[in-house]
């Protein structure tokens, strides 16, 4: 009973995915600010690998011995699958990524190019944030399941359903009806408009933080905010992003990041002093994935 309840005070502090790792059975949690999960060391926000070189041992960084396509749930009705990620050259890995994978559970991001989308293919959206990570052989957690901020390109509604588009690689829309040329990723429905997620914070001229953030999601919190996403609002600079999300004592704080490719992680100063300042996100929307695949051409 204990364990319970310490279990529900800690999901009742956590608001967003990557607020809690569980660590070995579910009444020992300890909020780190890095995954939320009930399965012995598996985190959807941790990037694995670069694999080994063939035949040679104790190289990189240490593989967990998870068979690709096994399956863990989350919280939010989530459920992810293990996969692979070979990146031919330094990529930005961001926080609502959308992929399709292979017979072999092996990742390929979203394309521009809309022939190369495979239709049939499983659709998976990424919650790793590793900026300017370098070619490799990766190994992560990718969602199919649950609750979900998505990297969405402008002209997304909400209860728009999901397809692939022309603009951005790794992005989804989410359109009132479908885009002639382009393939369904369904179901996938938005819950936001482009530009729907808000918060609130609290900022310092010359200070990298927004404090006693608090999100317009009915769950409050930092609900539905992931680092990577591009923000705007009173005091920012016109290319900030959220580079971090931290509890500092019971509050919540934003640190205010550089949206430029690969530097998300590199912080900068909030401009202007201000209070319950109103902040927008640009760049990702709120949606729920019920395991979609890229289906027919639109």
């Amino acid at each position: 009973m204990k364990n319970d309840l310490r279990k529900l005070r800690l999901f009742d502090e956590a608001s967003h995915l990557c607020d809690i790792v569980w660590q070995g059975d579910f009444g020992k949690g300890v909020s780190t600010g890095s995954g939320v999960w009930s399965d012995l060391g598996a985190n959807p926000c941790v990037l694995y690998g670069p694999a080994p070189a063939t035949g040679v041992s104790n190289q990189g960084l240490p593989t967990p011995q998870w068979r690709l396509g096994m399956t863990i749930n989350g919280d939010y009705g989530s459920e992810f699958v293990y996969t692979k990620l070979v990146l031919a050259s330094t990529t930005d890995l961001l926080p609502g990524d959308a992929y399709f994978l292979d017979g072999n559970f092996t990742m390929t991001l979203f394309s521009a190019t809309n022939a190369s989308n495979i239709i049939g293919a499983e659709v998976v959206i990424g919650q790793v944030f590793a900026p300017a990570t370098l070619a490799g052989t990766y190994y992560f957690w990718a969602q199919r399941a649950g609750r979900a901020a998505i990297r969405a390109i402008a002209g997304s509604v909400a209860n728009g359903q999901g397809e692939t588009n022309a603009s951005t690689a790794g992005t989804m829309k989410f359109p009132a009806s479908a885009t002639a040329g382009q393939k369904s990723a369904s179901p996938i429905t938005g819950i936001v408009a482009s530009s729907g997620l808000t918060f609130t914070g609290t900022t310092v001229n010359g200070s990298p933080y927004i404090t006693v953030v608090v999100s317009a999601s009915t769950g409050g919190g930092s609900t539905d905010l992931v680092p990577g996403m591009t923000i705007t609002g009173t005091g920012m600079p016109s290319n900030a992003c959220i580079a971090a999300i931290d509890k500092v004592g019971g509050q919540w704080r934003v640190s205010i990041g550089t949206s430029t490719t690969g530097a998300q992680s590199t912080l900068q100063n909030a401009t202007a002093n201000g209070t319950a300042v109103t902040f927008t996100v640009t760049t990702h929307v709120s949606a729920n994935l019920y395991w979609p695949t890229l289906a027919k051409q639109n």
